[in-house]
């Protein structure tokens, strides 16, 4: 039987990637990713059984990714909920930083969910355990406005948004923007 090359599956990870950034996702064929990643579209296939399959496995694999580490800091801020807020929106823009094509690459797909099986879509609606916990402690506090799971994961995602939009956004307005975000979601 064959093995799972991981050279391969991430060569293929990151060809998608930046493929459809440059492209698009209608224009992303396995063709172009094959050759870009420098494997065979057979090997494409091996992996992956079409393109939604491709798309929505890599979904969850960079969102898996840009969360790792997530709950360590939000641990790491003690037991108020703003710091917990304010770790957890510092964490999201710092990896958002780090990795920006893999940050736009799961934006861009939540947005388009109509390229996503319907696994990838339950995945992206289930938050990790750590956000969820957060969600669930804003929501039961009364310094904090009442608002559903969704608009919280809304109004948190806005520092990572600013930061696909504005290219040269700066330590102050990435920190104005966190505060912004704050200032929202208190009473």
């Amino acid at each position: 039987m064959r093995t799972r090359d991981e050279k391969k599956v991430k060569a293929i990870r990151d060809a998608v990637i930046e493929l459809s950034q440059a492209d698009g996702f209608t224009n992303l064929t396995t063709a172009k990713v094959a050759k870009k990643a420098g494997v065979s579209p057979a090997t494409i296939y091996w992996y992956y059984t079409d393109k939604t399959d491709l798309l929505s496995r890599l979904y969850e694999a960079v969102k898996n990714e840009l969360h790792s580490g997530l709950t360590a800091e939000i641990k790491k801020s003690g037991t108020d909920l703003t710091a917990q807020l304010i770790a957890m929106l510092t964490f999201t823009i710092i990896q958002a930083k780090k990795f920006p094509k893999e940050s736009h690459f799961v934006s861009a797909l939540w947005t388009n969910q109509e390229l996503l099986d319907e696994q990838a879509r339950k995945f992206g609606e289930q938050e990790t355990a750590s956000l969820l916990i957060l969600y669930k402690k804003i929501q039961a506090d009364s310094d904090f406005i009442d608002a559903p799971q969704a608009v919280l994961s809304a109004f948190c995602s806005v520092p990572s948004l600013l930061l696909q939009t504005v290219d040269d956004a700066n330590e102050e307005e990435i920190n104005q923007t966190i505060q912004l975000v704050v200032k929202t979601l208190k009473k």
